[in-house]
């Protein structure tokens, strides 16, 4: 990452760890053991264990998890809660691709002809021309493939031509994972069964495939999620695309900002999905246009994750607390007036301390924040929670601390 996308990412982290020597009133991160850090059943399950001890920065918890299925490193408490779901998936997944039922399959399968398949991976574009416009769906993700730089775990154009990435969906759906999710392992796992069901060697759908283990605690998911899971399950990226763009001009966002977030190859189309969601939720809140180019300086998924979460903070307050009238950068903030009056700070965070920076961001907002309706009063809604020391030094200065943001509505990792 270049020198600037990460200063600047690093100034949106109020709570960030200051740079020199701290003042005595001022506190420093430091590292956490597990039992801290997180509760009992998600520090350690039947197939992982997060293991001592938990890096704290200011901002996210970066976790070292071991599992049955090898080491993985994921950021934050919410990507923490993911891997828990894709660890179990895993695992179901695999007691599907090793039965002897699905090894017969491949058995049978090799050897056949496949002059579709061959075409397609030889020879894309001839074969496509004479495809029928019935499978148009499929055809717009090839184009969206070829004209858009796209993330690495997205079906490329010949695998969803071969209805791969459309198998991979229904399963991830099954087992409430995202489809487009950066694990490695999980992605394998779906391609095994999506490439054997595109050719015809593996018959049985993902509903029909029993679910073990703990399901009742891992695959719970809300209302919420559940749409946003059928959406995932039945579209295509390109048709969340479409989705989003339509979203986008519904809100008056200029068609140049949005195709700039929208080419962002950083986003998945999970990602885009639950962020423009977000925002459309906002009814007629003037500014989602600088929100949305603030979130282009995004440069890997946990960046992503950060502006995908304070956007649906926005809508959780914005849907259970009060209407929201506009969004405004201050500086590198985001700062949302509300109908109340009140300004809100959306901040995605794990644990965060009072430090230098946190003290000269929070005197540079109260200097600087002008709106319409604006009546003096901050609020600073965070994902997790901040120290006695943090929440102190914000009130005294006016501010009004609402922690764990995820209790009073919905936000989906």
């Amino acid at each position: 990452m270049t020198y600037w996308k990460r200063a600047a990412v690093v100034s949106m982290i109020v709570l960030a760890a200051a740079s020199g020597a701290a003042a005595a009133d001022y506190e420093t991160q430091t590292n956490k053991p597990v039992s801290q850090a997180l509760p009992s059943t998600l520090a350690a399950g039947s197939d992982f264990k997060v293991n001592d001890p938990v890096v704290a920065d200011g901002y996210m918890y970066q976790f070292k998890v071991t599992s049955t299925y090898g080491p993985f490193d994921v950021t934050g408490t919410g990507a923490l809660r993911k891997l828990e779901r894709e660890i179990w998936a895993i695992g179901q997944l695999k007691n599907v691709t090793r039965s002897d039922a699905f090894l017969k399959s491949l058995k049978d399968q090799a050897g056949k002809p496949l002059v579709f398949a061959k075409d397609v991976v030889t020879k894309p574009v001839d074969t496509l021309s004479g495809i029928p416009k019935g499978v148009g769906r499929l055809f717009g993700n090839v184009v969206t493939s070829v004209t858009t730089k796209r993330n690495p775990n997205q079906e490329s154009r010949a695998n969803e031509v071969l209805l791969v990435g459309s198998f991979k969906r229904d399963y991830a759906a099954r087992f409430n994972v995202d489809p487009y999710s950066s694990n490695q392992v999980l992605q394998e796992e779906l391609d095994k069964i999506g490439k054997a069901a595109a050719l015809g060697s593996w018959t049985a759908s993902a509903a029909m495939i029993p679910i073990s283990g703990p399901a009742s605690s891992v695959i719970t998911a809300t209302s919420l999620g559940k749409s946003f899971n059928n959406i995932l399950a039945t579209e295509p990226p390109s048709r969340i695309r479409i989705i989003n763009e339509d979203k986008l001009k519904q809100m008056g966002v200029s068609a140049d900002v949005a195709k700039a977030y929208l080419d962002q190859p950083v986003y998945t189309p999970t990602q885009n999905l639950l962020l423009v969601d977000s925002l459309s939720r906002l009814g007629a809140a003037t500014g989602r246009d600088a929100y949305l180019t603030a979130s282009l300086v995004a440069a890997d998924e946990d960046e992503a994750n950060f502006f995908v979460n304070m956007a649906q903070i926005l809508r959780g307050y914005h849907e259970t607390v009060g209407p929201i009238t506009g969004v405004t950068m201050v500086g590198s903030l985001t700062v949302a007036q509300t109908k109340s009056g009140a300004a809100v700070i959306p901040f995605a965070l794990d644990y965060g301390v009072w430090t230098a920076n946190a003290d000269r961001l929070s005197q540079n907002m109260k200097a600087t924040y002008k709106a319409p309706g604006f009546n003096g009063s901050f609020e600073f809604w965070v994902t997790g929670s901040v120290s006695s020391v943090g929440r102190q030094e914000l009130e005294a200065r006016g501010y009004k601390v609402v922690e764990q943001a995820g209790s009073g509505f919905d936000i989906i990792d």
